[in-house]
C-alpha cells in the first residue's frame, strides 16, 4: 500500500512539472484567398500552422490572367513564389487580373447585319452625326443557364432570341467585343424618355450606342427579370461588376466620346432612360468608376 502510494505520488510530481516547464506549441491560422482567377499553393482556404513556421506559397492564373501581387504579410509581395510566416493569424490574398491585350474583337460569328428574321440592320438618318449618347446595359444568360452566366458565345444568340443587338459587349475579363457598326440603328434603348425631349422619346436608339456588361443585379432587381428560381442560384460573385470591366469601359467610353463628340451627361443608364421598366445597369454598378 505505501509502494503504491509512493508510486502515485512521483507520477504526479513528473506530471506536474512537465505541465510547468514544458509548453506545448501554438497554433495561427493562415487563410489564403484568390482575387479575381486563379489558384494559390498547396491550397487556398484556412490552414492552421504551428507558431513560427515559415509557410511557402505560390501563385498560378488561370489561363487568360495574370498575377499581379499579394496582398498581406508576404516576404515579397510582386513574386510568385514567396513566403508567409505564421506568428499570428493572417488573411494572405492573391490577386490576379485578366490579361486583356486592349482590342476589340469582332463578337463571335463576325459583326451583325442583319436580325434573325433576315432583316437588314438599318443605318442611322444622318450617320456618325446622329450618335449623340452612350447607353450602359448589362446582360447575362441567367435565366437559362444560372451557373454558368457568362460565356460570350451565347450573347448572339441572346440578342437573336429577346430581338435585340447592342454595339459592344464587356466580358467579366474586361475583353471588349463588337457586334454592331457604331453607324447602325441597334434595339437596345426600347421604350423610353430623357430630359422631356420629344425627338429621344422612344427613339433613342436612333442616337444612341449601346454598351451591355456581363452583369447580374440584385437578388431583388432580377426577380422579375429571371424568375426566382434563377436568381436563387446565381453565386454572389456573378452579381455586380468586375475591376476589369471597369477599367475597359471606361477606355471605351473615352474612345467613343472622343470619335463622336459626346459630353459626359450624355452618358447614360438603361434605368434612367427607362426607370421602373428596366433595373440595368444598376445598383451594383458604381458610376463614380466611370
Amino acid at each position: 500500500m505505501q509502494k503504491s502510494l509512493f508510486f502515485i505520488l512521483i507520477l504526479a510530481g513528473v506530471v506536474g512539472l512537465s505541465g510547468c516547464g514544458l509548453e506545448a506549441p501554438g497554433f495561427v491560422s493562415l487563410s489564403f484567398e484568390p482575387v479575381g482567377e486563379g489558384t494559390i499553393l498547396p491550397s487556398s482556404g484556412t490552414r492552421q500552422y504551428e507558431q513560427g513556421t515559415l509557410v511557402e506559397i505560390e501563385a498560378v492564373p488561370a489561363q487568360g490572367w495574370e498575377f499581379s501581387h499579394w496582398a498581406g504579410e508576404v516576404s515579397e509581395a510582386t513574386a510568385p513564389q514567396t513566403a508567409v510566416l505564421a506568428d499570428r493569424d493572417k488573411i494572405i490574398q492573391a490577386v490576379f487580373l485578366p490579361n486583356v491585350t486592349g482590342e476589340i474583337l469582332e463578337g463571335p460569328g463576325g459583326l451583325i447585319t442583319q436580325r434573325a428574321n433576315g432583316a437588314p440592320i438599318p443605318l442611322r438618318a444622318n450617320g456618325a452625326s446622329d450618335i449623340e449618347f452612350i447607353m450602359i446595359h448589362a446582360m447575362s444568360d441567367a435565366a437559362v443557364n444560372p451557373s454558368d452566366p457568362y460565356r460570350i458565345e451565347r450573347m448572339r444568340a441572346i440578342f437573336d432570341e429577346y430581338g435585340v443587338e447592342s454595339h459592344y459587349v464587356i466580358d467579366r475579363r474586361g475583353q471588349i467585343y463588337q457586334f454592331l457598326e457604331d453607324v447602325l440603328v441597334g434595339r437596345h434603348a426600347g421604350l423610353g424618355t430623357w430630359q422631356g425631349d420629344p425627338r429621344l422619346t422612344n427613339n433613342m436608339n436612333m442616337y444612341a450606342i449601346g454598351i451591355e456588361l456581363m452583369g447580374i443585379g440584385t437578388e431583388a432587381e432580377m426577380n422579375s427579370v429571371i424568375g426566382a428560381v434563377a436568381n436563387s442560384r446565381i453565386k454572389p460573385s456573378d452579381r455586380g461588376y468586375t475591376d476589369a470591366q471597369y477599367q475597359a469601359l471606361e477606355s471605351l467610353v473615352e474612345f467613343l466620346q472622343e470619335r463622336y463628340q459626346i459630353p459626359k451627361e450624355n452618358i447614360i443608364g438603361h434605368d434612367d432612360y427607362a426607370p421602373g421598366r428596366k433595373w440595368d445597369p444598376g445598383i451594383l454598378f458604381d458610376w463614380g468608376r466611370l
